[in-house]
C-alpha cells in the first residue's frame, strides 16, 4: 500500500486511519526517511536502500494475488481500501502503453503524482514496467513548489508522456512565467493527460495557450476518465485530435437532459473520450434502467479496467461496476459531471459545482480563486471560500464580500444561497496538492469547526 511521506506531517489522523483499516505488519521505507517512519508507525521497518540485492526476497506472484491495496488521496473520507492484483496492475500497464502509444527504448514517462493516485501509479510503474519504458519520477512537493521543475523534465526527454489531476494541471499552467515559456521547449510530449476528475473547459483551454507557446502540439493535450474501483483510464480522447467540446443548455442539463446550445445560457464540457477498452453504460441510479445518449445518469463500467475484487452488478448479460459518478454520452464519447454526492441538488434540479464556484471565485477580489467550494443543504447552497493572500486582514468588509457572493450566485442559478463562510488564508482543509476536500469541508462546516 503506498503512502506519501508529507502525509505524516500534513495528515496523520488520515493515515493513522488507513493503516488501522489495512492491519500493515511492515513498513518499507529508506534510511533517510528512517527516523520520521520510525516515530510514526509501530510496525516493523524495512529499509529497501540497506538490503543488497542478493537478499531481497524473491516472490513468484500468481496473477489473481493481491498486489497492493489503494486507499482515496481525499484525507476528507473514511479510509475505504480497493484491493488491486498482479493481473490487475498488469493489464493496466499494457493498456496504458496500447493507449498512449508508447515504444519501448524510446518512450519516457514522467510522474509526480503519489503513488496512491491511480494514474500515478500507472505512470510510474505499471506502465514502465509492461512495456520497458524508462520512467522519472519527480518529488510532488517539489513540482508544487516550482511547477517549472515539471516542465523542465517534460522538456529534456523525447516522446514524453504524463499526467496530472484537472486542477493540478490548472495550477501548472497559472504559475509559468512568460520567461519560462521563451525557453521551454515541449514539442516533444506526445501525451500530456488531463484526468482523474471532472475536466474543466478553462483548464483546456488555458493548458493549450501557455503549454502551446512552448511547442506542446493541441493534439498531446488529451483527457481521461478513471474511476474508483478500476485500474487506469477508462475512457481516453484520441491522439489525432484535440478533445471534444460541447456546449449544452444549462437549465435542461440540471433537469438531467443534455441539449446541445450556444447562447449564454449554454454550459461548456469537455469530453473525456471513449472506452480503452470494456464499455460504459448510463444507467438511472435508482431504476438501474440504461438510459439513451444524452441522458445524465450513473456511469456503469465494465471490461479489464475494473479490479478483480469489486462488488458489481449483473444487467444484460454482463457484470457492471457502479462508480458512483455522473455523467452523459455524446456521440460516443463520455463527458462526466462529477460524483453523486458532489452534485448541488436544489428544487430538483441538479447544478454542477464548478460552475457555481467560478461565479463565487469572481465576486470578489478578496476570495482566493483556488480555494472555493460549494455545498448543497436541502433546498439551498453554502458556499465556503478562503480569504485570498493579497488581501491584508485588515483592509477586508467581509460582509461586502458576503454579500457579493450571495448576490452573484443566486442571481446566476437562481437559487438560495443559505450561507456564505469567509476563512482565513490557510485554513480551509486541503489535499495532498492543496485542493479543497468537499467531504472534510462538509463535516467541518456542519460541526462548526472551519
Amino acid at each position: 500500500m503506498p503512502l506519501d511521506l508529507a502525509d505524516l506531517d500534513d495528515h496523520p489522523a488520515h493515515v493513522s486511519a488507513v493503516l488501522s483499516d489495512c492491519l500493515a505488519t511492515a513498513v518499507l521505507t529508506t534510511t533517510a526517511a528512517k527516523p520520521r517512519v520510525q516515530a510514526f508507525f509501530d510496525a516493523p521497518v524495512v529499509l529497501v536502500d540497506a538490503m543488497p540485492d542478493d537478499e531481497l526476497p524473491q516472490h513468484r506472484a500468481a496473477f489473481d494475488e493481491v498486489a497492493m491495496l489503494r486507499y482515496p488521496v481525499d484525507p476528507g473520507t473514511d479510509p475505504f481500501g480497493t484491493a488491486l492484483s498482479h493481473g490487475d496492475l498488469a493489464l493496466a500497464g499494457k493498456r496504458a502503453v496500447t493507449a498512449f502509444r508508447a515504444v519501448t527504448g524510446r518512450s519516457v514517462t514522467v510522474n509526480w503524482l503519489p503513488l496512491c493516485y491511480d494514474l500515478g501509479f500507472v505512470l510510474a510503474v505499471a506502465a514502465p514496467l509492461t512495456g520497458r519504458l524508462r520512467a522519472v519520477l519527480l518529488e510532488q512537493s517539489s513540482v508544487l513548489e516550482q511547477p517549472r521543475r515539471w516542465l523542465q523534465a517534460l522538456a529534456s526527454g523525447q516522446d514524453v508522456i504524463t499526467a496530472a489531476p484537472d486542477f493540478a494541471l490548472a495550477y501548472c499552467a497559472s504559475r509559468t512565467t512568460e520567461q519560462d515559456r521563451s525557453w521551454l521547449r515541449l514539442s516533444q510530449v506526445s501525451t500530456m493527460l488531463d484526468g482523474g476528475e471532472p475536466i474543466n473547459a478553462s483548464t483546456v483551454r488555458v493548458a493549450v495557450d501557455v503549454f502551446g507557446q512552448c511547442g506542446l502540439p493541441p493534439q498531446s493535450l488529451r483527457t481521461c476518465y478513471s474511476a474508483i474501483g478500476a485500474v487506469g483510464p477508462v475512457t481516453m480522447t484520441s491522439a489525432a485530435a484535440p478533445p471534444r467540446r460541447i456546449t449544452v443548455d444549462r437549465e435542461q442539463l440540471a433537469a438531467g437532459k443534455a441539449v446541445l446550445r450556444t447562447d449564454g445560457r449554454s454550459s461548456l464540457l469537455v469530453s473525456s473520450g471513449t472506452p480503452v477498452e470494456g464499455a460504459v453504460l448510463i444507467v438511472d441510479p435508482s431504476a438501474s434502467w440504461p438510459l439513451p445518449d444524452g441522458m445524465v445518469g450513473e456511469i456503469w463500467i465494465c471490461g479489464p479496467a475494473v479490479a478483480a475484487r469489486q462488488e458489481l452488478v449483473s444487467l444484460d448479460g454482463r457484470e457492471w461496476l457502479r462508480t458512483g459518478d455522473l455523467g452523459f454520452l455524446h456521440e460516443g464519447e463520455l463527458f462526466v459531471l462529477g460524483r453523486q454526492e458532489d452534485l448541488l441538488t436544489v428544487d430538483g434540479r441538479r447544478l454542477d459545482p464548478r460552475e457555481v464556484e467560478l461565479v463565487a471565485r469572481a465576486a470578489h477580489p478578496a476570495v482566493r480563486p483556488d480555494r472555493v467550494v460549494a455545498l448543497s443543504f436541502g433546498e439551498a447552497v453554502v458556499i465556503v471560500a478562503e480569504r485570498s493572500q493579497h488581501i491584508p486582514p485588515a483592509d477586508l468588509d467581509r460582509a461586502v464580500v458576503v454579500d457579493s457572493v450571495r448576490a452573484a450566485v443566486a442571481m446566476r442559478f437562481d437559487v438560495r444561497v443559505r450561507d456564505v463562510v469567509l476563512v482565513e488564508s490557510g485554513r480551509m482543509p486541503a489535499g495532498w496538492s492543496g485542493h479543497p476536500t468537499r467531504a472534510a469541508i462538509r463535516r467541518r462546516y456542519l460541526d462548526g469547526t472551519l
